[in-house]
């Protein structure tokens, strides 16, 4: 091996070049402790963010479920009466069309509630059926304007057996008394109003584990917007519970869904107006078991 003077002084050379370099670097990059300062303020300014959404949520949600119209029209809607009957089938229709035109939940879920809010706010204790159809139309492609990217004629929204159908110019001007009515709110309060703060408290592992979670929250929706029992709850309680539930078909451990539900009353702030978690459990349970019980006896009998 060669170990010439002009060798070794190549190599001290180029390690005091190194050095110099790795030093600069460092006086140049902010240091670590500054860095960490740094994303650790963001981090409090995104959490104190959250919050503030939350309680504006919370309060239009106080707001619209303690309106006395609001709690007139539930009264009105006991369960088997004409009006709860004619709900019933104008939200069954109402998903009929969602799925032919393949609209989100969140379109078919504001629907409903437009519905719901117009009749609490011209206080019909009783409505003809024509006058369901039309409701459910005009619901309907306001729901579908404000969250489509797509949205159909009004002859096309017009499909799906309706017992009724209308001209546009009809169900347009019935647009217009909705409007005027919510006093053009359209932005409303639902269980998918809440949809961020539960996830961002779940800490899904993979994408794959989010979607089975999202996909089991919109299917349970779906299958419990029609019962007019739930207008006695509030959102937030209903995100919570179809959360829970749906936690434990994804095979959660039974102490992790109960950290989570303490964590989730804790910041939701509850009170037994809304009705309680543990009363809209049992309704949102009995409800699954006969959904699942009727979908068994059609398998059986297919």
């Amino acid at each position: 091996m060669c170990d010439s003077p002009n060798l070794r002084c190549s190599e001290q050379h180029w390690f005091m070049e190194e050095q110099t370099k790795e030093q600069s670097d460092q006086e140049s990059s902010p240091c670590w402790h500054d860095r960490f300062m740094k994303q650790e303020k963001l981090e409090e300014e995104e959490e104190e963010e959250d919050g503030l959404e939350l309680q504006s949520l919370l309060s239009r949600e106080e707001q619209a479920h303690s309106a006395q119209l609001f709690c007139i029209y539930r009264e009105h809607l006991q369960e088997g009466s004409a009006l709860d009957r004619a709900r019933r089938e104008a939200i069954k229709w109402t998903h009929r069309v969602c799925r032919r035109y393949a609209f989100s939940c969140t379109t078919e879920i504001l629907s409903v509630d437009y519905y719901d809010r117009l009749l609490a706010n011209i206080r019909v204790a009783e409505m003809k059926p024509w006058m369901v159809q039309l409701v459910a139309v005009a619901c309907l492609s306001l729901a579908a304007k404000v969250n489509e990217i797509h949205v159909p004629t009004l002859s096309a929204l017009q499909v799906e057996g309706p017992s009724y159908k209308f001209e546009p110019k009809t169900v347009q001007r019935m647009e217009l008394l909705v409007l005027s009515k919510l006093e053009w709110r359209m932005n409303s309060v639902t269980p998918f109003s809440f949809l961020n703060h539960i996830i961002g408290r779940l800490h899904f592992h993979t994408s794959s584990q989010m979607d089975q979670f999202l996909t089991l929250f919109e299917l349970s929706l779906l299958a419990l917007v029609s019962d007019s029992r739930f207008l006695h709850h509030r959102p937030s309680v209903i995100a919570a519970v179809v959360t829970c539930r749906s936690m434990e078909k994804m095979r959660y451990e039974d102490g992790q869904i109960g950290r989570y539900r303490n964590a989730l009353c804790d910041s939701l702030k509850w009170s037994e107006a809304g009705g309680t978690f543990e009363e809209c459990y049992e309704l949102v349970s009995e409800l699954q078991f006969k959904s699942a019980h009727l979908n068994c006896h059609r398998t059986i009998e297919a």
